[in-house]
């Protein structure tokens, strides 16, 4: 998806290399696709605008008619759609993606996801850090569009660009997920790779969430302050940057994520906090328990007039702590500028058989 992010290519190429190699049979089908291959080609993160960032109805309704007189990320995504149509459309249920990613700064793997319980289960899988509630943060990526046509789909962080352990790494999550859905049986290379991932993450947090994230434009003079690697702690108010305004500081205590080291991107860095395992037990239970029917008898709760999975929430009067709530029952909140939130509930959020 970004061509300065190579790892993920070279990953893919080692493992279908592999399967050839050893005479390793696939039960079922391993598709492996480049985002944007003249990015790549460039060695830069997009060359027009961001591919991951674009994959929203409007634009997809404009691709509609094919990749022809398209140029750009236009027709990298035009040709990307028509790849992934009949895979999303046709398998229902049965697809799953892996979105292979590096970032600019140093630090261990970990997965982004949007928190469906078939998402967390698959995230689960892989022996690294899960970061939930990527959606309310970042618009138009193409894992929010996977699972929109019913696919389970994560995001996996495999180190810093240029660092070849990425390469590595990628490679061990693709190992992992065949194992994981059935596709390849009987290989030691698993067990081997949920082995180096293990040891990748050491003691990081098994589980948190997103929390901030702090978006920078082409004007902003955005510029990092030197040394900043993943999971850094930082304190509230602790300068971590500086733009053409001054200072930018840390709006609470956190880690840190995915500062921005590369001339390209419009999220300067991202603030995760650690989430306790309980909250996710109790998530899940109150999902099978179908809590949200009685969403609407609380104070400053009403349904949303025209969305069917939706709900209005007055943060006047819902003075309990409501969006917390909301994400353990599985939603996505956006804050709007009249003082409410939008909570709507994440699709394909049923309970994954086993």
């Amino acid at each position: 998806m970004h061509g300065n992010e190579p790892a993920g290519v070279r990953a893919l190429e080692a493992v279908f290399d592999r399967l050839a190699a050893e005479h390793l049979s696939v039960d079922g089908w391993f598709v492996g696709l480049i985002g944007n291959r003249a990015a790549l080609a460039a060695g830069r993160r997009f060359l027009r605008e961001d591919l991951n960032r674009v994959w929203v109805p409007e634009r997809l309704a404009d691709l509609e008619q094919g990749p022809a007189g398209l140029s750009g990320e236009s027709l990298e995504q035009a040709e990307l759609a028509t790849e992934l149509r009949p895979l999303l459309n046709g398998l229902a249920g049965r697809t799953f993606l892996l979105d292979l990613h590096t970032t600019s700064a140093p630090g261990p793997p970990f997965v982004l996801l949007e928190d469906t319980l078939p998402n967390r289960a698959f995230a689960l899988r892989f022996p690294v850090s899960v970061i939930l509630g990527v959606d309310e943060r970042l618009r138009g990526t193409l894992v929010h569009h996977a699972c929109a046509r019913g696919a389970t789909a994560i995001g996996f962080e495999a180190g810093q660009h240029d660092d070849q352990a990425s390469v590595g790494r990628a490679e061990d999550a693709v190992w992992i997920a065949l194992g994981a859905l059935g596709l390849v049986a009987g290989s030691t290379r698993v067990d081997r790779a949920r082995q180096r991932l293990e040891r990748a993450r050491s003691a990081l947090p098994r589980y948190a969430e997103l929390r901030h994230r702090h978006p920078v434009g082409p004007t902003d003079a955005f510029e990092m302050r030197p040394g900043f690697a993943n999971f850094d702690a930082v304190t509230a108010g602790e300068a971590v940057a500086t733009s053409r305004r001054g200072p930018v500081t840390a709006p609470e205590s956190g880690l840190l994520l995915m500062p921005l080291y590369q001339q390209q991107g419009e999220d300067g860095f991202f603030l995760i906090r650690a989430v306790r395992p309980i909250w996710l037990r109790l998530s899940s239970w109150l999902r099978r328990l179908r809590a949200e029917r009685y969403l609407h008898w609380l104070p400053g709760v009403s349904r949303h007039p025209d969305r069917p999975r939706a709900f209005v929430v007055d943060r006047h009067t819902a003075r309990w702590r409501a969006v917390e709530l909301f994400h353990l029952l599985g939603f996505s909140c956006v804050a709007t500028d009249d003082g409410e939130i939008i909570v709507t509930r994440r699709r394909n959020d049923e309970v994954p058989d086993g």
